[in-house]
């Protein structure tokens, strides 16, 4: 492990407040009355590099921000990650444009509801007709398909349902099962810095709504993996949901599929979201640009 990766772990621990998860149902009563949180605004130092327009899209926002230096019409659909709890953060913000700007092309956010207010069902009709219109405008081969944590979670499971509508997918630290079921998620636990099991499953029950926790469109580990175009994915070894990540790489090789795996030995939850922060983080990020950019992806370390 890295120096830098070594004190960022200090400061996460420190910093995120892990719980048990015994106060979400009681958030999630609160909200049903209340509302929900609102998505961070954009940053400015963000907006002041691109051209931020907003449409609304089945009665949701839908951010662009369009990139006056990109290097042909290409874009990337992110759905941001939060465990379905929480909307987009600054965070995220500075990520999606980070990434658009060092692969040169424009960044299309859908700003899916969380739950209670989102479910799956709604927010697999609403990315699902945004990736649509994305391919109209851009063409398929020049949309990609990303998304941190649940975000990724959830772009596969619409990439699963509609195969044809991206030329690839980028998954950063993927959310592949809510139920978070795999036996080396007892060990990880110790090992994440970041996430606790039983909070994600209860947000990840309330996320399923009227579906199982199982179905493919709330777990697309149980989805289909044959025909999709090529699915990379982002995971580090102490991240609590890497096991499944790599299943589901296993899964994509058995079907033939030509994505990549970039595995970070030592680096946690955060790995290809904090950029160059760390090496770890340095090396994810690359490998993310290349495909986003439309190159060649960059190899990871192998798997365990």
């Amino acid at each position: 492990m890295s120096l830098r990766a070594l004190v960022l772990d200090g400061v996460l621990r420190r910093a995120v407040a892990h719980g048990h998860g015994a106060g979400v149902p009681v958030e999630i009563e609160r909200r049903r009355r209340e509302g929900g949180p609102a998505p961070a605004p954009i940053p400015q130092r963000v907006s002041s590099r691109f051209a931020v327009t907003e449409t609304v899209v089945q009665g949701s926002r839908v951010m662009r921000l369009g990139n006056s230096s990109r290097r042909r019409p290409r874009a990337m659909v992110f759905l941001p990650g939060g465990g379905y709890a929480q909307p987009i953060s600054a965070s995220h913000w500075r990520t999606v444009a980070r990434l658009a700007r060092a692969a040169g092309i424009d960044a299309i956010v859908p700003l899916y509801e969380v739950a209670p207010a989102g479910d799956a069902e709604r927010a697999h009709r609403f990315v699902s007709e945004v990736l649509g219109q994305a391919v109209s405008e851009y063409g398929r081969g020049d949309v990609v398909l990303a998304g941190d944590s649940a975000g990724a979670g959830l772009a596969l499971a619409v990439l699963q349902r509609h195969p044809d509508e991206a030329a690839a997918a980028v998954l950063l630290n993927p959310w592949l099962d809510v139920e978070i079921s795999h036996p080396a998620a007892a060990v990880l636990e110790d090992w994440d810095v970041i996430l606790r099991s039983d909070g994600l499953r209860k947000w990840g029950k309330a996320w399923a709504g009227s579906l199982s926790t199982s179905d493919p469109a709330v777990s697309p580990i149980h989805g289909r993996f044959d025909d999709l175009p090529p699915v990379h994915l982002i995971t580090g070894a102490r991240d609590l949901l890497m096991p499944d990540a790599l299943d589901a790489h296993r899964l994509l090789r058995a079907a033939g599929n030509r994505g990549t795996l970039t595995y970070a030995p030592d680096a946690n939850h955060a790995v290809g979201h904090l950029g160059s922060a760390t090496p770890e983080g340095r090396r994810a990020q690359n490998a993310i640009v290349a495909v986003l950019a439309g190159a060649a992806p960059i190899e990871g370390n192998p798997a365990p």
